[in-house]
């Protein structure tokens, strides 16, 4: 979680408070997880005292803002630790240590996050910020589409996974019949699958969305298997009529001729 809270920080530090707005940790519930799974709760009172948890046992410390430094000071009793403001919001701090460049302290605010996911709660936030609306794929990741209303086309919508460009292909959506290809990190093409009746039978055509049928598009038939499971094969070669003067001539599984007249 860490690893990915890190990686997500520098595309969300532009909408971090500063850690001088104070009422933003004062008397809230702070927790960390560490890597034992164990949860240590801070919190920091408005004169100064520090209630600290540790799986239940609780010690009074001391804390203090630095405004020169940008920084937390804490007293743990057994030991003081200088913390710099990295990333601040109602509901997750991310606080460095000082002198240590990967060693973050990462707060969930334990009112606003019960489950106590950062993670979730920071990615949640980013798409708000960027106007990211997420897809979930077939392969378990979760497509962005950035930049999209949820209205009309998705031609030419940047699309990113964690962030990062996606590579050239074809991507299958949950709960969606469509395939969507993906050429330099946008949507290319949206395919939709239609049914015709033809003179050799039913035949189905992946075609982009929103236009009639065309040269290159992939022509496919259905066939049932032994265990009566039904898949999908690329159409024979040959002339397909699917209605009043409308043919097409199918070779390797794709449309190389259509005629309407």
């Amino acid at each position: 979680m860490n690893y990915y809270i890190n990686n997500l920080i520098p595309r969300l530090k532009e909408y971090s408070a500063s850690l001088d707005k104070i009422e933003i940790f004062i008397d809230h519930p702070w927790v960390i997880i560490d890597e034992n799974n164990n949860q240590q709760k801070y919190i920091f009172k408005r004169d100064g005292q520090l209630i600290m948890s540790f799986n239940g046992q609780v010690k009074i410390g001391k804390w203090e803002y630095l405004s020169y430094a940008k920084s937390l000071l804490i007293d743990r009793i057994d030991d003081k630790v200088l913390l710099n403001q990295n990333f601040v919001c109602p509901g997750v701090m991310v606080l460095k240590k000082d002198g240590f460049k990967e060693d973050h302290w990462i707060l969930a605010n334990e009112t606003l996050i019960p489950d106590l996911d950062a993670a979730k709660y920071l990615k949640k936030l980013y798409y708000q910020k960027q106007n990211i609306t997420v897809k979930d794929l077939k392969t378990g990741y979760l497509l962005e589409l950035n930049e999209y209303d949820g209205i009309g086309s998705l031609k030419n919508t940047r699309v990113s996974i964690d962030g990062e460009n996606v590579s050239d292909g074809i991507l299958e959506v949950k709960d969606d019949l469509r395939r969507w290809v993906v050429k330099d990190s946008k949507i290319h093409k949206v395919l939709v699958a239609y049914e015709y009746n033809s003179n050799l039978g039913k035949i189905i055509v992946e075609q982009e969305e929103y236009l009639d049928i065309q040269r290159g598009d992939t022509v496919y038939i259905k066939k049932t298997g032994g265990l009566g499971e039904t898949k999908m094969e690329f159409a024979p070669d040959g002339k397909y009529n699917i209605g009043f003067l409308n043919n097409l001539i199918v070779k390797d599984g794709k449309i190389v001729k259509f005629s309407s007249f």
